[in-house]
Order: structure tokens, then C-alpha cells, then sequence
């Protein structure tokens, strides 16, 4: 099936989801893949379906699940790469849900058959709807959004992942870190390496978002870029930023119109109060400059493999730096969680208690400043 074809029976199947499909269905109905986009109006057709699906097909066309990227991470690349199918290609997620194994003859990209199954039910259900238990044991259940955390999670339990070896050291290993999407951890506060004696907290975002993920990044937007099926808080084509999941009476009540919201205090320590992304970004760098001191990470930030690190503690404070750099919102997803995380692993790395409290850094060249 090539792309356009592909793109164009999601934006259709999803249009089918949402006003509803008249036709009864009886017994198993076989989708015919023939490579003409024409098969599928046989049952649905009209005018509102078409500009519907028009719509959201430009969406999805700006979505990096569209975008086709790493779905070679599959064992006809290499037989390592088959753990990675249940993510990367649409046939592994699908075998993953369902308990029936790929036939590892091909695969393909994430398409709309990939988290909707199309006339089982004749509504387009989502393939998950069940709790997801996250790699620490930790239960994610926020409705609709189940669905994407069966992907976006770390997939590592921090507990067993950063644990010193017999002689109480760390050896940082060629990847290291949650394995870059844990949306679904930060989002509820979950997973990342928490220090002994110090207290986290998680900001509202953990419980006033019913469907998490999806009444932020699904909110509908002005342009196809951003919003709905591209799942983009920002459009890069026009430079808009999609507040409006986050402009209703429950929330922020039309009360923002800018991601990097203003912070509640100086998380960063910088003397100035400054957006939540923002401050969130200066305490990554002051983190950075005392792991770039202890020899943990490169100027780039990236871990060395092959360092020892001297203790746990140490290591949880490297973990914690790539677990807020891996989920990307930088504050947004969960604000009093990553400020926690940062501020105990800046204190311990300098001076042996996350609770301690370090003098500011002079070399500290934040990103703001």
C-alpha cells in the first residue's frame, strides 16, 4: 500500500470514527487491499465525509508517526531490533496488543490500523483502552490516552536499571537513560531515579487531564500542522502554539497563550522568574555542567560508556538529566516533578544531599541568559 493511499485511509477511518458508521455489521468484513482508494467509498461516501477526511489527512501528513522514521528497527534489519517492532512498526504493535505474533515477512509504518481496528466493532475502536502498567510496576490509566502510553513509557524500571554493582559503582553503558519516549511516566510522576530523603510532588496536569495526551495535543488547531492527528504542539510552518486543550473553565480558563508559561518561582536560581520552559531549561544546564564535571556526559551532553560511577546516587543523578531530556515538554507535561528531580540531582552532584542547597554556578551559561 503506498503512502498516499495509506494517508488517506486513516484520514477516512478516522472520519468513520467520529459521525459514526450506518452499515450493520454482521460477521468479519475483509478490507481489500488493492491499491484503490475508491474500495473504501463503496460503503462511505458523501461530501462531509470527503472534506472531513481531506482535513485530517493533512494533519497526520505533518505527524511524525507519519514520517516513516525507524520503522527499519525490525529483525529483518537485525534479530536485536525485533523488541523494538512493538513500537516501530505498525504489524508489531498490532501483535503486541493482540497476543497473536507478527509473520515477520514485512512491515510498516504507524498507520491508522495500527491503533484503531476498522470494522470489528463497526466504530473504529481504539486497539487499547485497558490501564497500561508502566516498567516500575506503576499503573498509567487516563482514559483514551492508554493508548499512546502503550508506547510512550520509559522501558526501563529506574529501580533495577540504576542499581550499583557488587563493588557499590555504576558502569554507564553504550545507551543509557529511559529510552527516549516517557511521556507516559512524566505525565503522572513515575519512573525516574527519586533520591532517598527528598519529597516529590507532581503538578495538576497528573489529574485534571482525563485523557492525558490526548486533551493537549488533539485539541483542534487552526492550521493542519499542529493539533488533532499531527499530534504537534507547535506548528513550524506557521508558529503557532496550540493552547487551546489548555484555554477551558477546568484548566486555564483562556488564561494562556504561551507554552513557556510564566513559573511560579525561580526554579533555575538565576535571580529572575522566567517561563516554566525556560527555567527548566537552566537547570538542565546547570545539571549538565556538574556532569560534564564529574566526567559523566561529553560537552554535548551525551553519556560517556564505559564510565564508572562511584555511586548510585550519582548515576540516578545522570538518569534524571535524560529521563527530562528524553520526554521533550521540558516542564510542561508535569512542572513540579521535573523541577524536583532536577534541583535534588543539582544538589546532591554538589554537595552529597539532594536536599542541600549549592551556591550558584558562575560558569552557568543558561540558554535564557
Amino acid at each position: 500500500m503506498n503512502k498516499t493511499l495509506l494517508t488517506t485511509l486513516c484520514a477516512l477511518l478516522l472520519v468513520v470514527a467520529m459521525i459514526g458508521c450506518e452499515r450493520e455489521v454482521v460477521e468479519t468484513i475483509i478490507v481489500n487491499d488493492t491499491g484503490n482508494d475508491t474500495d473504501c467509498f463503496t460503503c462511505h461516501s458523501g461530501s462531509d465525509l470527503g472534506l472531513a477526511m481531506e482535513a485530517i489527512s493533512d494533519q497526520y501528513g505533518y505527524s511524525i508517526h507519519a514520517s516513516n522514521d525507524n520503522t527499519d528497527r525490525n529483525r529483518l534489519g537485525a534479530s536485536y531490533y525485533a523488541s523494538c517492532e512493538k513500537c516501530h512498526t505498525s504489524e508489531g504493535f498490532i501483535a503486541e496488543v493482540t497476543g497473536v505474533p507478527a509473520s515477520g515477512e514485512y512491515f510498516s509504518s504507524i498507520n491508522c490500523f495500527t491503533c484503531h481496528t476498522p470494522h470489528e466493532n463497526g466504530d473504529l475502536s481504539v486497539r487499547v483502552t485497558e490501564a497500561i502498567t508502566l516498567a516500575d510496576g506503576t499503573a498509567y490509566n487516563k482514559g483514551q490516552s492508554n493508548l499512546c502510553a502503550s508506547c510512550h513509557q520509559s522501558r526501563r524500571d529506574v529501580n533495577v536499571y540504576v542499581a550499583a554493582d557488587t563493588t557499590g559503582t555504576f558502569t554507564i553503558p553504550g545507551h543509557f537513560g529511559p529510552h527516549y519516549g516517557n511521556q507516559g511516566d512524566m505525565l503522572i510522576g513515575a519512573n525516574a531515579y527519586e533520591y532517598a530523603t527528598y519529597t516529590y510532588y507532581s503538578s495538576a496536569h497528573k489529574n485534571v487531564t482525563v485523557d492525558g495526551c490526548i486533551d493537549c495535543h488533539m485539541a483542534a488547531g487552526r492550521h493542519a500542522s499542529y493539533g488533532g492527528h499531527s499530534w504537534n504542539m507547535i506548528s513550524e510552518d506557521k508558529g503557532y502554539e496550540l493552547t487551546q486543550g489548555c484555554n477551558i473553565p477546568s484548566c486555564h480558563n483562556s488564561g494562556i497563550s504561551d507554552l513557556d508559561l510564566t513559573a511560579q518561582a525561580d526554579f533555575d536560581w538565576d535571580g529572575t522568574v522566567e517561563g516554566i520552559q525556560t527555567e527548566v531549561h537552566g537547570l538542565l544546564d546547570s545539571l549538565q555542567i556538574h556532569l560534564e564535571a564529574a566526567g559523566f556526559v561529553d560537552s554535548t551532553g551525551h553519556s560517556i560508556s564505559g564510565v564508572v560511577i562511584p555511586s548510585q546516587d550519582s548515576a540516578g543523578a545522570l538518569y534524571n538529566f535524560i529521563y527530562v531530556e528524553d520526554d521533550r515538554s521540558f516542564g510542561v507535561h508535569n512542572t513540579d516533578y521535573v523541577v524536583g528531580l532536577l534541583q535534588s540531582s543539582i544538589n546532591f552532584l554538589a554537595t552529597g544531599d539532594p536536599n542541600g542547597t549549592p551556591a550558584r554556578n558562575s560558569d552557568i551559561v543558561a540558554s535564557h541568559k
